[in-house]
């Protein structure tokens, strides 16, 4: 069975650089784009750019601020560096265990 791909994807949560890149390898077809609010550094939930990747995973677009705006956004609860209010143990949010 092949997973479906898509020409586009916008992520609208914070993602780490290798998460953003994953997906879009995986997922994208040939010429589709991914949009995400990426961490400036690796799990730093607190800054992000937005960042658009091609299929391959190379960084087409980037910038820090929309007008006056920084670009943050909530974390990825799915990982374990998450930080803030929108994270464990505060949202309630519990990993399947496998």
């Amino acid at each position: 069975h092949q997973k479906e791909k898509y020409d586009a994807i916008v992520f609208n949560f914070a993602v780490n650089d290798g998460k953003a890149r994953a997906f879009a390898g995986e997922m994208l077809t040939e010429g589709g784009r991914l949009l995400a609010p990426v961490n400036e550094k690796a799990d730093y939930w607190l800054k992000q750019n937005y960042r658009v990747y091609d299929q391959g995973g190379n960084l087409l677009w980037s910038v820090g601020s929309v007008g006056a705006w920084d670009v943050q956004f909530q974390p990825d609860v799915t990982q374990d560096t998450c930080q803030g209010i929108w994270c464990p143990p505060f949202n309630g949010f519990k990993k399947k265990k496998i």
